[in-house]
């Protein structure tokens, strides 16, 4: 395969990333108004759109491994498809959390639980989705310094759902026939949280794709 071959495929392989990118930003934020609306048709169709999703991470993750086993790349390609791995497996995962949401909204429609999402999981919900947004834009515009930016928002996602998993727990010694609705939006904060650190995750790559180093883990010297 010529070289100008292989860069328009990477270069497609990209922008079908990108796309599945989007898709996945959709999902979350449809399936956070599920909950906050009760939407039932919402759930449904996030639960549908994942999907679509499944498919498209497994055609980009065969599409990768055939160009590496064929083309060996070297240095900045090879990083390009190793990070495009990687961030098409955490899209994909952020799609599945995305349904846990979805599927925890539709089984508060079906117990006729009217009680608002805590503001907690509101605030952590949108800076989740901001944080999302926020790193798949490093990524197109290879931006190492706007994703480790989306790093440093994550503590406040954790520190917003501890705050509600403490007061929920709290709600369900006092008013024990509370527990089941407070379950489900335990259940939906710590999706809110994977989340969020998925995209942390995403922005780990896109430093790695833009400056060859890895930050995953502080203090363990690299080569």
């Amino acid at each position: 395969m010529a070289r100008g071959r292989f860069e328009v495929q990477l270069d497609q392989l990209t922008g079908r990333l990108v796309a599945m990118s989007r898709m996945i930003e959709g999902l979350i934020e449809t399936s956070i108004e599920a909950v906050e609306e009760l939407d039932g048709s919402k759930a449904e169709a996030v639960i549908m759109g994942d999907r679509e999703v499944d498919a498209m991470e497994i055609e980009i993750e065969e599409e990768c491994v055939e160009l590496l086993a064929t083309q060996q790349p070297m240095a900045g390609d090879l990083r390009r498809l190793v990070a495009i791995l990687k961030i098409n497996n955490d899209l994909e995962r952020i799609g599945d959390h995305s349904v846990n949401i979805a599927e925890t909204a539709q089984r508060l429609i079906e117990r006729n639980v009217v009680r608002s999402l805590p503001i907690e999981l509101s605030e952590a919900g949108t800076i989740a989705q901001g944080m999302l947004r926020d790193v798949l834009d490093s990524f197109v515009q290879h931006d190492a310094d706007k994703a480790r930016a989306v790093l440093k928002r994550d503590d406040r996602v954790d520190a917003l759902h501890e705050s509600y998993l403490r007061s929920a727990i709290t709600l369900m010694m006092e008013s024990p026939q509370q527990i089941g609705h407070l379950l489900s939006f335990i259940l939906i904060g710590r999706n809110i949280e994977r989340v969020a650190d998925l995209s942390c995750n995403i922005g780990e790559d896109v430093v790695y794709l833009v400056e060859g180093k890895t930050i995953r883990h502080p203090g363990v010297p690299h080569a």
